[in-house]
C-alpha cells in the first residue's frame, strides 16, 4: 500500500531527448509503429470487406435495395442491442456494473490523491 503514503502531486520524469534520431530509431519504435500498421490494414481488409465500395452497375442495385431513410430511428430500436444473441437485461446489468467499477476507480483517485487532480482538467 505504498501509494497511499505517496506525495498528492505527481511530476514525470524526463528521461531522453525525443528530439534526437536516437530517439525514434529504436527497436520500442519499431514495434509499435508494426503494430499500428497491422492494425490498420486488418481493420481496412474487415471494412472493405463487410461494408464494401459498389462499383458501376452494382452500384444502381445496391442504392435501389436500400429502402430506409438513414438517420430514422424508431421507438423501439433506443435501447435493444444491435446483436440479437444479447437479451437488453444483461446489456443493462454490464452497463450498471461498469459505472460502478468506474465511479469506484474514480473515487478512490479522489481519496488518494485529493480532489486537485481534478484542477488540470478544469484550467
Amino acid at each position: 500500500m505504498s501509494f497511499l503514503k505517496g506525495s498528492s502531486t505527481w511530476e514525470p520524469v524526463m528521461t531522453r531527448n525525443t528530439s534526437s534520431l536516437s530517439y525514434w530509431f529504436n527497436w520500442r519504435v519499431m514495434v509499435c509503429s508494426i503494430w499500428l500498421i497491422i492494425s490498420l490494414v486488418f481493420s481496412f481488409f474487415l471494412i472493405s470487406k463487410y461494408e464494401g465500395w459498389p462499383k458501376g452497375k452494382n452500384r444502381v442495385r445496391f442504392e435501389e435495395q436500400e429502402q430506409e431513410v438513414e438517420g430514422i430511428l424508431y421507438e423501439d430500436e433506443v435501447w435493444r442491442p444491435c446483436l440479437r444473441g444479447i437479451h437488453p437485461g444483461w446489456l443493462l446489468v454490464f452497463r450498471v456494473l461498469a459505472f460502478v467499477v468506474i465511479l469506484s476507480v474514480l473515487v478512490l483517485n479522489v481519496a488518494v490523491d485529493g480532489i486537485n487532480i481534478f484542477y488540470y482538467y478544469t484550467q
